[in-house]
C-alpha cells in the first residue's frame, strides 16, 4: 500500500479540461527560454569582456617612428636608416632587461602593414603602404605590478620620438560597450518576467470565469478561500514546471548551436561561448525557480482578489 504522502492531488475543480488548460505552461517556458538566453549571453558577454580588458590592461605598443628619406642623397640615407635601426634595437634590449616587462615582441613589417590597411582600402599593401616609411612597433607585455610612467620615460630617454600607448581608449570602449549591453539585458529580464507576471494572472483570471460555477458551489459547502487557491497554485506550478524544464531544454539547443555554428565560422570576431560550471549551474536552475516563484506568487494574489468578489 502507497503511502498517502505519494498520493495523486486530485482536484475538485476541473483545471486540467477546457480551454487554455497548458496556457500557463506555454507561457512559463517562453518566459524561461527568453529568461535563460538573456542570462546565457550576459555572462558570454561579461567573459570576454573581461578578457579583452585583461589582455588590453597588460600590453604596452612602443611606437618608433621611422625617419622620412632624403631624396637624393643615398649615403644620407643609409646613414639616417643606421641610426634608426640601431635606436630600435636600443630600445629593444632595454624592455627585455627591464623588470616591468614580461616580454617584448619586434611585429614584423607584414603585421604593422596588416594593421594600417584597413585604414587605406584592400590591395594597398603593394603601392601605397610600400611608399611610406613605416613605423616600428614593439608588443609588450607588461609584468604584474609595473610602473608604466617610469618605463616610458626611460623608453624616451633612449629614444625621444617614441610613443607609448596603453590602449586606454580602448578599454574604455569595452568598459563601456559591456556595461550597456549588461543594463540593457536586465531591462530585457525585467521586462519578460513583468510580461509574464500580467499574462499568468490573466490566465488565472479566465481560469476563475470558466469555472465560476464550480468554485460558487465549493464556497457554498463550506471551502475556505485558501482551499480553493490552493487547487489554483497547484495547478499553475504543474504548468510551470514542465514549460520551465522545455524553455530550459529549448535553451541548452540554442547556446549549443550558436557555439557550433561560432566555431564553424572560426572568426576573431566571433567569441566562443565558454561559460563556466557555476554559470552552467545558474542557467539551469535561477530562471527555472525564478518563473516558478513568479507563476506561484502571481496565481495566488490573483485567486484570492477574485475570490474576493464573490458573495
Amino acid at each position: 500500500m502507497s503511502s498517502p504522502r505519494f498520493k495523486k492531488y486530485t482536484y475538485d475543480i476541473s483545471l486540467e479540461e477546457g480551454v487554455g488548460a497548458r496556457m500557463i505552461g506555454w507561457v512559463t517556458g517562453l518566459m524561461v527560454f527568453f529568461a535563460t538566453l538573456t542570462l546565457a549571453l550576459n555572462f558570454a558577454l561579461s567573459t570576454v569582456s573581461a578578457a579583452w580588458m585583461t589582455s588590453l590592461s597588460g600590453t604596452l605598443t612602443v611606437e618608433i617612428k621611422a625617419p622620412l628619406p632624403p631624396l637624393n642623397d643615398k649615403a644620407v640615407a643609409a646613414q639616417e636608416a643606421q641610426k634608426f635601426e640601431t635606436s630600435v634595437q636600443n630600445v629593444l634590449a632595454f624592455l627585455r632587461k627591464s623588470p616591468a616587462v614580461a616580454k617584448a615582441r619586434l611585429m614584423t613589417k607584414e603585421e604593422v602593414k596588416g594593421l594600417i590597411e584597413p585604414w587605406l582600402g584592400q590591395g594597398s599593401q603593394d603601392t601605397a603602404l610600400d611608399a611610406i616609411p613605416l613605423p616600428t612597433l614593439v608588443d609588450v607585455t607588461l609584468a604584474p605590478g609595473a610602473n608604466i610612467a617610469e618605463l616610458t620615460r626611460n623608453i624616451r630617454t633612449i629614444e625621444p620620438s617614441a610613443l607609448t600607448d596603453r590602449q586606454s581608449a580602448t578599454l574604455n570602449n569595452v568598459r563601456m560597450l559591456s556595461d550597456t549591453a549588461t543594463l540593457f539585458m536586465l531591462i530585457l529580464t525585467g521586462i519578460i518576467a513583468a510580461l509574464a507576471v500580467v499574462t499568468i494572472s490573466g490566465i488565472v483570471r479566465s481560469k476563475m470565469l470558466i469555472h465560476r460555477s464550480e468554485v460558487e458551489t465549493l464556497h457554498l459547502i463550506g471551502a475556505s478561500d485558501e482551499y480553493i487557491a490552493r487547487q489554483f497554485r497547484r495547478h499553475t506550478l504543474r504548468g510551470t514546471l514542465k514549460g520551465a524544464v522545455a524553455g530550459i531544454a529549448c535553451t541548452l539547443l540554442t547556446l549549443f548551436a550558436l557555439g557550433h555554428v561560432t566555431h564553424l565560422l572560426d572568426s576573431g570576431l566571433l567569441p566562443h561561448l565558454r561559460l563556466m560550471p557555476a554559470q552552467w549551474a545558474m542557467l539551469l536552475v535561477l530562471p527555472a525557480l525564478t518563473g516558478c516563484v513568479i507563476a506561484h506568487l502571481t496565481a495566488q494574489a490573483s485567486v484570492l482578489r477574485e475570490l474576493a468578489k464573490l458573495p
